[in-house]
């Protein structure tokens, strides 16, 4: 096997498999990980480890299921950047009404697509999962480079709402998971009486790393809004995983999202 596909949980656990028993994978040659956030230091860890080359992609079921893909062995490629749309598929970025942005290059908005594998409507249903122009709302929200790359920034369902403005959990991932001593990072919204929700930061730390929660919170000073930065910590053995290997987050916030 040369070529593999997976989320990028399954290649951390390849990774975090091999390291304690100095395993190789010889064959390999390039993974191609979509599915899910992939934190800039991960993607270094399983280029170092495995000796492969990383190629990022984004898509859902809903797609059929290739959204966009990065081109192969493309020496700029970065772990943020899912790459161009497949022949055929149109991206459209939205303001939360599903009104379309002025400005498509460089602007966050809802993504919404259409094309011909895009869904029309879903098992059961007699309504169509587009709207009177054929775009389905993906719920993720997203820039377009001026390249024409697409970039996830997070998911419209995940944002948190604090004291009336919103914090985007993709953000603080994507920095305390970029920390050498993190193995995965979830943020999520905790019930709170006064401010609606406040933010919390989940970590499982590397065997044998130990990091302080000082740390964890001087990664973030300067980076994100006071008001974004984590109310809690908590440090988890194993962190919750749904079958398709992404966090769950559901299950994350029935335990710990409570006031």
């Amino acid at each position: 096997m040369t070529v593999a596909a997976g989320v990028p949980t399954v290649w951390l656990g390849l990774v975090e498999h091999l390291e304690p028993s100095g395993g190789e994978v010889p064959s390999l040659r390039r993974i191609l990980v979509g599915g899910a956030p992939l934190a800039p230091a991960l993607m270094e860890r399983i280029e170092r480890r495995l000796g492969v080359s990383v190629q990022t992609s984004w898509g859902m079921t809903e797609l059929s299921p290739s959204g966009t893909m990065a081109l192969p062995g493309d020496p700029d490629r970065t772990a943020s950047v899912s790459g161009r749309p497949a022949v055929g598929l149109d991206l459209l970025l939205t303001d939360a009404g599903g009104r379309a942005l002025a400005e498509q290059r460089n602007t966050e908005g809802h993504l919404r697509v259409k094309g011909a594998a895009v869904v029309e409507r879903y098992l059961g249903d007699s309504d169509p999962a587009t709207d009177a122009d054929g775009w389905f709302d993906t719920g993720d929200l997203a820039r377009i480079d001026a390249q024409g790359n697409l970039i996830i920034t997070g998911r419209a369902k995940d944002l948190i709402k604090s004291g009336g403005e919103w914090i985007n959990p993709a953000e603080i991932e994507a920095i305390i998971g970029a920390l050498p001593e993190i193995s995965l990072a979830a943020v999520i919204g905790r019930a709170d009486p006064k401010w609606g929700e406040l933010s919390m930061l989940l970590v499982a730390v590397r065997k044998q790393q130990v990091i302080s929660d000082e740390a964890l919170l001087a990664a973030l000073n300067g980076r994100i809004a006071s008001w974004w930065v984590p109310d809690a910590i908590i440090r988890l053995e194993d962190m919750p995983m749904a079958a398709t290997g992404k966090i769950d987050k559901l299950r994350l916030k029935k335990l710990y999202g409570g006031a």
